[in-house]
């Protein structure tokens, strides 16, 4: 079969009416992992972001030290974060996001939306970040997050609205893996993904 005729049948496919296979019923409960979602949403989301190979940070005191500990100098805070945690203290500090130089950022901090826990991932929507680069330029990434918007479940995230037009599930820093199947980390966004969870 020459090439013309092989786009010839896939446009003719392509144009032919074809029945709607009707989608099987089936509930939330079907979809839910039910071992991935035990314990509380706080638990079962740390458990899950952890074994991304996600990190925790509790306690305002320690967010300075976890950042002090990845050897970070200079850090960009999402302007739309209204509490600083005091960081211009110990680190340079922007609250906008240089786009001519974006590896002069060791750190940035956002808001995370929400999370889900059991995925252990963290939601960021275009509604509570300034900048998304900010984001992923940054080789260590904070998201802060309140306890009390971690979802349960993934069925649970998706009946939410989310923010248009941008949203992103984030469920540890970026990786890859090479035709090898060696895993790199970093990659395509922050080496380091941590998340600060704020018990209000």
């Amino acid at each position: 079969m020459d090439k013309q005729t092989f786009i010839d049948r896939i446009s003719a496919a392509e144009s032919a009416e074809r029945k709607a296979a009707p989608l099987p019923n089936f509930c939330a409960e079907d979809t839910t992992s039910t071992t991935q979602a035990l314990g509380s949403p706080a638990e079962a989301f740390e458990r899950n972001f952890k074994a991304n190979h996600g990190e925790i940070i509790r306690g305002i005191e320690n967010i300075a030290e976890f950042l002090k500990s990845k050897g970070c100098k200079k850090g960009i805070i999402d302007a739309k974060l209204e509490n600083t945690f005091k960081l211009e203290e110990d680190f340079e500090i922007s609250r906008e996001f240089d786009r001519n130089n974006p590896e002069s950022f060791d750190f940035g901090l956002s808001k995370a939306s929400f999370a889900i826990a059991e995925s252990g991932a963290i939601v960021l929507e275009d509604t509570d970040t300034s900048d998304r680069l900010a984001t992923i330029a940054p080789w260590v990434h904070v998201a802060v997050l309140k306890e009390s918007d971690i979802l349960q479940t993934i069925s649970d995230a998706l009946a939410r609205p989310l923010a248009k037009p941008y949203a992103i599930w984030i469920s540890g820093p970026s990786k890859t893996s090479d035709v090898e199947g060696v895993l790199v980390e970093g990659v395509h966004g922050p080496g380091i993904q941590a998340v600060f969870i704020a018990t209000e």
